[in-house]
């Protein structure tokens, strides 16, 4: 069954990013319709990732702001909102068990002692 974003999910990065985990969901045959929901939201967080990284890129980093007389320079509000959104995508790749932590290829168990393994040491001995 093919799986598509939501309509509001118009940018191709966040389309591209909700299709790469729909991938990973069916490699691992876990998805069901909480983990489509989550990849919704995650396609949702990169959108607006994105939106606050183009305001970086125009605005810059830090702003002049004026107040009547007052000129001062403040960090441009969308740097904030940039690493809270990733970590808030870490979260929900972390729940949907697409963290490198949760690889299937790492979390595989060591061979003991005796199985094609080496001899080990006298600490994998005791």
């Amino acid at each position: 069954m093919e799986h598509k974003p939501k309509p509001e999910i118009t940018l191709q990065a966040a389309r591209r990013l909700f299709d790469i985990i729909i991938r990973e969901l069916e490699i691992d045959d876990n998805l069901s319709d909480r983990t489509i929901m989550l990849a919704d939201n995650m396609a949702l967080l990169e959108q607006l990732k994105q939106q606050h990284i183009k305001d970086i890129k125009s605005r810059g980093a830090v702003e002049l702001f004026k107040n009547g007389t007052q000129e001062m320079y403040r960090q441009n509000k969308s740097v904030d909102a940039v690493l809270k959104i990733i970590e808030s995508q870490r979260k929900l790749q972390a729940e949907l068990k697409l963290t490198p932590a949760s690889d299937r290829k790492v979390s595989g168990v060591v061979n003991p002692e005796g199985e094609g393994g080496d001899s080990g040491d006298d600490f994998t001995k005791y």
